[in-house]
C-alpha cells in the first residue's frame, strides 16, 4: 500500500515551508494543552462540579455537558479557516485568546446554566477547536515524517495530561476561591501554554497575497482533498482509524461496573479520575519510544490487540478489585498509546504538504471520533445481554477479531509496500537525531 505523500499534495506551500524552521517536538505538548484544559477541565469536570454545588439537577447538568460536546464532532465545518488569510500560528493564538476571554466572562455570570453563560461556553468550545486544526496543520506541513510519531505522542500527552492536571488543580481550588477567580485561573491555564506557539516559525497562507490567489488556493485545496480522501490506497488507513481498535469506548463505562468487582468509591475516583487521565497520558508517551522506521498502522493494530487483552482481564478474571485495577490500568495505558498512534496515522493519511493541511487534519480526526461513540453503544449492549462480563467481553471480542483480521491484511498486503517506502526515504533509515 502506498502512502498518501504523493507529489500531488506538494503544492506551492512546500517551497514556503522549506524556508521555515522545523518546530521542536516538545512544543506540541504545550500546544495541545489548551484544548485538554478547556474541554476536559473547565467545560467538563469543573463545570459539572460547580453546577451540582449550586443545586442544579444532574439531568440538566448532563444536557449542558452534552451540548458542549457537539463542537468537537463538527469542528471540521469551520476548521478550513485555519488554511486562509493569516498563518496557522496566528489562528491558534486568536483561538486561545478568544477562549480565555469567553471563559472569564462566562464565570462572572451568576448562573452558569443561564443562556448567556451557555452561549459563551459553547462559543469558547468552538474557538478552542481551532487550535486543533491549527497545530494539526502545522504538524502535517512542517514536521518531517521521521519525527511525526514523536509529535503524535506529545500531542496526546499534552491533551490528556492538561485535562487531568487542569481538572485536579481547579477542583482543589474550587473549595477556596470564588467562581470568578476560578474563571480567571481556568482562562490563564488555557492561555499560558498556548503562548508556546510564538516560538514557531510558520509561513502565511497563499490567500494572504490577495483575492486572485485565494481562488487558486481553493482550486488547489479541492485537488488535495481528492488526492487524499478519494484514493483506494488511503482506504485501509481510514478504515483502521474508524475501527474499534483503541477507541476507548469503555472508559466512561468502567466506573459503572466497579461495584461488581468490589472496588471502593475512593479507588474508583482516583483510578477513573485524575490518575486515570495521567495513565492515558503516560500511554501516549509510549509512542515517543517507537522506532521511527515503524509503520504507525502496524503499531496501532498491536496496541489495539493489547487493549483488547487488557479489558479481557475484566471479562476472564475473577470479579475482585485486583482484576478491576489491573485490567483498568492497562486498558487506560493502551488507550493512551492508541490515541497517540491515531494522531500519527492521521498525519500519515493527510500527507505532508499542500494548502489545506488544517482542513484535512480536522476531517480525519472527526472520522476517528466515530468509534468512540459506537463502541460505547456496543459495550452497553454487551452489558444488557450478558451482564457485567458482557460489557468487557464484547469489547474484547470485537477488538480482538478486527485486530487479528487487520494484522493478517497488513502482513500480506501493506507490509511489502511499507518496506518499499522506507527504502526510498533515507531519513527513515538514519539514526535518530535530537530535535
Amino acid at each position: 500500500m502506498s502512502l498518501p505523500h504523493s507529489d500531488e499534495t506538494r503544492g506551492p506551500e512546500a517551497a514556503l515551508n522549506s524556508r521555515h524552521r522545523t518546530p521542536a517536538s516538545w512544543l506540541f505538548l504545550l500546544l495541545s494543552m489548551p484544548y485538554g484544559v478547556y474541554s476536559g477541565a473547565v467545560a467538563g469536570s469543573l463545570l459539572s462540579f460547580l453546577l451540582r454545588r449550586e443545586g442544579h439537577a444532574m439531568f440538566g447538568i448532563a444536557n449542558e455537558i452534552a451540548l458542549l460536546g457537539i463542537p468537537p464532532m463538527l469542528y471540521f465545518l469551520w476548521s478550513p479557516l485555519a488554511d486562509f488569510w493569516i498563518s496557522r500560528k496566528h489562528w491558534y493564538l486568536l483561538a486561545v485568546c478568544l477562549t480565555a476571554v469567553g471563559t472569564t466572562v462566562a464565570f462572572f455570570i451568576p448562573d452558569l446554566s443561564s443562556p448567556a453563560a451557555v452561549v459563551l461556553l459553547f462559543a469558547a468550545m468552538c474557538t478552542i477547536m481551532m487550535t486543533s486544526a491549527a497545530f494539526g496543520g502545522i504538524a502535517a506541513s512542517q514536521v518531517p515524517e521521521e519525527q511525526k510519531s514523536r509529535v503524535s505522542s506529545m500531542v496526546q500527552a499534552g491533551n490528556l495530561g492538561g485535562g487531568a492536571l487542569g481538572a485536579g488543580g481547579l477542583l482543589m481550588l474550587a473549595e477556596h476561591v470564588s467562581r470568578p477567580v476560578l474563571g480567571l485561573i481556568g482562562a490563564a491555564a488555557v492561555l499560558l501554554p498556548g503562548l508556546a506557539v510564538l516560538a514557531l516559525d510558520v509561513p502565511p497562507p497563499r490567500s494572504s497575497e490577495g483575492g486572485a490567489v485565494l481562488g487558486k488556493q481553493l482550486v488547489e485545496m479541492g485537488r488535495e482533498f481528492k488526492t487524499v480522501f478519494l484514493r483506494w490506497s488511503a482506504l485501509p488507513a481510514i478504515l483502521l482509524i474508524t475501527s474499534p481498535l483503541c477507541s476507548g469506548g469503555a472508559v466512561s463505562l468502567l466506573p459503572g461496573i466497579a461495584t461488581d468487582y468490589h472496588v471502593s468509591s475512593a479507588e474508583v475516583a482516583w483510578l477513573n479520575g485524575i490518575f486515570g487521565s495521567l495513565l492515558t497520558a503516560a500511554g501516549a508517551l509510549l509512542m515517543a519510544v517507537v522506532p521511527k522506521r515503524t509503520d504507525p498502522r502496524l503499531t496501532y493494530i498491536l496496541f489495539g490487540l493489547m487493549n483488547a487483552g487488557s479489558i479481557g482481564v475484566l471479562c476472564l478474571g475473577p470479579t475482585n478489585s485486583a482484576s478491576y485495577l489491573v485490567g483498568t490500568v492497562f486498558y487506560l495505558v493502551t488507550v493512551g498509546a492508541g490515541y497517540a498512534n491515531f494522531t500519527a496515522i492521521v498525519l500519515q493519511v493527510i500527507g505532508d504538504k499542500g494548502t489545506s493541511a488544517s482542513s484535512r487534519y480536522a476531517i480525519t480526526v472527526s472520522l476517528g471520533n466515530i468509534p468512540v461513540a459506537y463502541m460505547a453503544a456496543v459495550d452497553g449492549l454487551g452489558a444488557k445481554w450478558w451482564g457485567t462480563r458482557g460489557l468487557s467481553g464484547i469489547d474484547m471480542g470485537v477488538s480482538a477479531l478486527v485486530g487479528t483480521l487487520y494484522l493478517l491484511f497488513y502482513w500480506l498486503w501493506i507490509k511489502p509496500r511499507w518496506a518499499e517506502h522506507v527504502a526510498s526515504m533515507p531519513e527513515l533509515q538514519a539514526a535518530p537525531t535530537a530535535d
